[in-house]
């Protein structure tokens, strides 16, 4: 697994999510690149079963800079996208040429959202190739609902991941990352003890603690949510408690109903 790095895996390696942008435009044929880079990545019995919302306009933005918890990258990013499973257009083509009915269940969802996660970070990898920065957004599925609203997805079609996308107006670190160790199982998935969690973890840990406490209000947070370590961050009031798992998990089985992603 110690294969002599080349200018690609170079870049895919040198990733960092940027979340301050120029306003500066993306040229229409660095974008239309990116985009065919989408199109051409792998895809379940080539039905190409994603789609993307392009959002530039201002108004528009705006709106769905309040729909993603005010991140103002949205605002400074020239441009947002939507990545959605996407099995409206194969149904109607099916239905068009008079055959069986599928694709209206769990299973379709979840090809047209396997697929729209590749062709993303297809994209993503072509945009940092041309010199631009992308951030991916957690908030789409933690607002779908809204966000389907807002961008008028029909049945069939719901939100999986968004990312703003421009030239970067910041050079920020590299995040920590746990290692081959952590992460590659050989044959069938090795089952950690209490000792190996710990060892695993024990870089990120360290390093993720330090990142907290460089920020200006981690202290305030600290005393806020009692926070003691890094695992407290990672699950309190202030980042992924239960009570969002719970408030999203509810309402995203709920729109894959209305969306008619459920027999």
């Amino acid at each position: 697994m110690n294969a002599t790095k080349n200018e690609t895996t170079k870049k895919i390696q040198s990733h960092r999510s940027v979340r301050r942008y120029k306003p500066d435009a993306i040229p229409s044929d660095v974008l239309e690149d990116i985009f065919n880079c989408g199109i051409r990545s792998s895809t379940s019995g080539n039905m190409q079963s994603w789609s993307v919302i392009l959002t530039e306009d201002p108004e528009n933005k705006n709106h769905l800079y309040k729909l993603h918890w005010q991140q103002e990258m949205i605002l400074q990013a020239p441009i947002v996208l939507t990545f959605c499973s996407d099995m409206h257009k194969m149904r109607r083509w099916v239905q068009q040429g008079q055959s069986r009915q599928s694709f209206d269940d769990f299973l379709g969802f979840m090809t047209g959202a396997i697929d729209a996660i590749i062709a993303a970070q297809s994209m993503a990898v072509a945009a940092e190739s041309h010199g631009l920065g992308i951030c991916y957004m957690g908030s789409t599925l933690w607002e779908a609902d809204k966000i389907s609203k807002a961008l008028k997805l029909p049945e069939h079609v719901v939100p999986v991941t968004s990312m703003v996308m421009g030239y970067p107006n910041e050079e920020p670190e590299k995040r920590d990352r746990m290692g081959l160790s952590a992460m590659v199982h050989r044959e069938a998935y090795t089952t950690w003890t209490d000792t190996d969690i710990e060892s695993l973890f024990e870089e990120k840990a360290k390093a993720t603690w330090e990142r907290f406490q460089s920020w200006d209000n981690f202290d305030h947070l600290v005393k806020k949510y009692g926070i003691r370590n890094s695992t407290d961050y990672y699950t309190c009031d202030g980042k992924y408690s239960k009570a969002l798992h719970q408030r999203v998990s509810e309402m995203y089985i709920q729109l894959l109903e209305t969306k008619k992603m459920f027999l």
